[in-house]
């Protein structure tokens, strides 16, 4: 990958949540759509990649740190339809204090893009996170 596409793209991921939010309050209902296809989407990318085996070929940090972002993209993207059905998802997003469903979604959605970001980051490293190769045996 291109080094300035993939600094751009790990600066969208690191500001991921506050760009939910701003989607939400500024679109309302189709943002909250967006936002809950934003998480879908990663909870299928995560749920593959560890379908595929992806973590018995990374390093356990990078293994570990997988298996946690599909567990936050899940819990994103169990927690963001309650948004979408609302009439009103703007001032639900911008309200704070926040009551704890929303606190849980919040909590969520920025953990899946800090969890994304860190993840990525490692990606652009040499070696992507991916497990040294074992040296030969005579």
């Amino acid at each position: 990958m291109d080094s300035r596409v993939g600094k751009a793209v790990l600066g969208l991921s690191g500001a991921g949540y506050p760009i939910t939010q701003v989607a939400i309050r500024r679109f309302g209902r189709r943002g909250a759509a967006v936002v809950e296809v934003a998480c879908l989407g990663l909870l299928a990318r995560d749920a593959v990649m560890i379908a595929h085996g992806a973590p018995k070929v990374l390093r356990l940090g990078p293994a570990a740190l997988l298996w946690l972002e599909c567990a936050a993209a899940a819990v994103a993207a169990a927690s963001n339809p309650r948004l979408v059905a609302d009439r009103n998802p703007a001032e639900r997003a911008a309200a704070w204090p926040c009551g704890p469903a929303e606190a849980v979604r919040r909590l969520a959605i920025a953990t899946l893009f800090g969890l994304h970001t860190t993840r990525f980051w490692i990606y652009l490293r040499p070696g992507q996170g991916r497990r040294l190769p074992e040296p030969a045996t005579r």
